[in-house]
């Protein structure tokens, strides 16, 4: 009898491969909307990215979450990367539950790359840590409030992957695999480990012929998809039955973009979604919005070097 455990991870290499495929073709400057490990930065260069995210689900799940991402390129190869998360969750029946979610905080290194006068394609592996900033104890009426109104897991989670990135003056593509491991706490709600895949294909709409010199504003239409394999979650460092699954989301944005910032506005719609548990919060649509804006930093190279 095959496991499911391996069947889980067969169609998360199915869909990497498919995603790995897609993602080859040739593809403006691919700035991902739904996963951040694939942004752009340059040495010196800083990015803040500003998000508003609502959510609705079933069961009367409804969320708004306001992530906030930073990025440093210390150099041309490494960079550092922080996202905090804060926002309101809420679910039927229950009093909504509002304050910061868990802090990530990565480091990226390019190991491979190919720069050409009109396209670049990176390699990059990332390492780093799910901070517990967030409740993972939130209790209603002196109980244990469900894992949909938890935002934090109550451990230091070690967090790594990989993410590709190719650009040109028409087309980008970008894609990432990561894996968080949620370690169970000993008290309170600790979702499951995940394993992501994300792909993004990325094209300009507007201008639709680019200036021999300078680079415009333009309009360009981003489309991702996003699986996820979460596993067994656990309550007070005992697992939780059934509550293992899959899901697979797909996404449509906008984005215009100038030289030092842009925006973007988009929706998520859940295509699938595998749960064991019998009574499952299916979530049915999220929305995108963001600001983005890129700042020069102080260099920490010797003085010597300009």
């Amino acid at each position: 009898m095959v496991s499911s455990s391996f069947l889980r991870m067969r169609t998360a290499c199915v869909f990497l491969s498919t995603t790995l495929f897609v993602m080859g073709s040739p593809g403006a400057s691919a700035s991902p909307a739904t996963f951040v490990t694939a942004l752009p930065v340059a040495k010196n260069q800083g990015l803040f990215r500003f998000n508003a995210e609502p959510g609705f689900g079933s069961s009367g799940y409804r969320s708004l979450q306001f992530p906030v991402n930073f990025a440093y390129g210390a150099t041309p190869s490494w960079s550092l990367f922080i996202t905090a998360n804060q926002g309101v969750l809420s679910l039927d029946h229950n009093p909504s539950n509002f304050g910061a979610g868990n802090t990530v905080v990565f480091i990226r290194n390019t190991l491979f790359k190919i720069d050409k006068p009109r396209s670049t394609f990176r390699i990059a592996p990332l390492a780093g840590a799910s901070l517990p900033t967030g409740q993972n104890r939130y209790t209603v009426n002196g109980m244990l409030a469900p894992g949909a109104l938890q935002s934090g897991s109550g451990a230091v989670d070690p967090y790594a992957g990989v993410t590709s990135g190719y650009n040109n003056s028409l087309f980008g593509a970008a894609w990432d695999a990561t894996y968080l491991d949620n370690r169970a706490a000993s008290t309170g709600y600790t979702p499951g480990s995940q394993f992501d895949v994300d792909g993004e294909m990325e094209i300009r709409v507007f201008p639709f012929h680019l200036p021999e010199e300078g680079l415009p504003r333009n309009l360009a239409l981003s489309i991702e998809g996003n699986y996820q394999d979460q596993g067994t979650s656990h309550v007070n460092g005992r697992p939780t039955v059934a509550s293992a699954n899959k899901t697979y989301k797909q996404d449509a944005i906008f984005e215009w973009a100038t030289l030092h910032w842009e925006i973007g506005a988009g929706e998520q719609i859940s295509v699938m979604q595998d749960f064991e548990t019998p009574h499952p919060i299916a979530q049915h649509s999220r929305t995108y919005l963001f600001f983005e804006y890129y700042v020069s930093m102080p260099s920490w190279g010797r003085r010597g070097q300009r």
